[in-house]
């Protein structure tokens, strides 16, 4: 295999783009490459700087055993981001996955969810991702064990919870506050393989802390007109951060959340993202509206672990096989029918019901 053979496999392999790589040889070399110099390395046209391949190198060996760490973000709320936040964690763990489900979020959705109100006696042990951020706890220190917490053995992945008294931190002026959290998460990212952030509803210190620590970012997004035309939004936020603050992060995909597909506004929505967002981000299979996750949620479960086999939790897992097992992820189909059908499908075997 020749260097630029390699050059290509290594950056395809670390699932980076011409343009990624770029910016994080810039960030890391204190240099100043362009687009066109990485094509004429990847084509025998010019050698490889001896620093370059070092830098690849160090970057291959410190992935090898490192978690992935998986943001999900959006600035607007209700659009199925803890939701999505613990049904992947979930189904990460079902296909064998190490897993740790951190909730940045100050409304401590996920962290309710799990604990119930053993979450307040935890917080009161010092044992919250505000304790890591805001009061220097280490953070190993505020990991709650599956196996330590009878609520969160069903769901069998570790948890560093939240509470309403991290919205101090968006306040917070400390000059690179905003890499804290992915500082911290050094010293635990070898004892797990994924990792999963449910950043807050908005564009504060606390979803740049997120998108600063990811390695990937998945934006949910509800299939209504006001929800889609946020993420252009999200996504000029995400390439602000790659820019100046993580060159390494890379937009995993926009998944479609609450998909009715026999609604034509559903369609016309779903249709729009994958055309608007060619050429910056893949729109992921859609996750469909169906009573399988109120009925998960009213019994205090995740709909992946409560109803593995049903055909609305599909998306959630087919897109989890493909996360472990580093494969391309599943992609909306341009063919919206296709999605009408199954949605009716859904529906009648699970009891779903039409938006109103």
């Amino acid at each position: 295999m020749t260097k630029s053979e390699w050059l290509r496999e290594s950056r395809e392999h670390l699932g980076l783009s011409q343009t990624d790589l770029r910016n994080l040889l810039n960030t890391a070399l204190n240099r100043s490459y362009d687009k066109s110099r990485i094509s004429r390395w990847e084509n025998s046209k010019e050698n490889i700087p001896a620093e370059v391949i070092k830098q690849i190198e160090s970057l291959i060996a410190t992935r090898k055993n490192r978690a992935k760490v998986i943001a999900l973000a959006n600035q607007k709320g209700g659009v199925g981001k803890t939701t999505s936040s613990l049904n992947i964690a979930a189904a990460l763990r079902r296909v064998g996955r190490r897993v740790l489900l951190i909730d940045l979020d100050p409304q401590a959705s996920a962290s309710d969810w799990l604990l119930g109100a053993k979450g307040l006696d935890y917080f009161r042990e010092g044992r919250s991702i505000y304790h890591n951020l805001l009061n220097d706890r280490p953070i190993e220190e505020c990991i709650i064990k599956s196996e330590e917490e009878e609520n969160l053995q069903s769901a069998g992945f570790d948890l560093i919870s939240s509470h309403i008294n991290l919205a101090e931190a968006d306040s917070r002026r400390e000059p690179g506050f905003e890499h804290a959290l992915a500082e911290n998460l050094d010293s635990i990212a070898n004892d797990y393989e994924f990792i999963i952030i449910d950043a807050p509803p908005n564009l504060g210190l606390m979803t740049y802390m997120a998108l600063v620590a990811a390695d990937v970012v998945i934006v949910p997004v509800q299939t209504e007109p006001p929800d889609a035309m946020g993420v252009a939004l999200l996504l000029s936020t995400v390439q602000k951060i790659q820019r100046r603050l993580n060159p390494q992060l890379r937009v995993g995909g926009i998944l479609p959340t609450r998909y009715n597909g026999r609604q034509s506004v559903d369609r016309e929505v779903l249709h729009h993202l994958i055309q608007s967002t060619a050429g910056t981000a893949i729109v992921l299979e859609p996750i469909p509206e169906s009573a399988v996750y109120g009925n998960a949620a009213w019994g205090g479960v995740i709909a992946v672990d409560a109803s593995p086999k049903a055909k609305a939790v599909g998306p959630y897992v087919r897109l989890c096989s493909a996360l472990a097992s580093e494969s391309p992820l599943p992609m909306a189909l341009l063919n919206l029918d296709d999605y009408a059908q199954d949605d009716e499908e859904t529906d009648q075997m699970e009891g779903g019901r039409s938006r109103s």
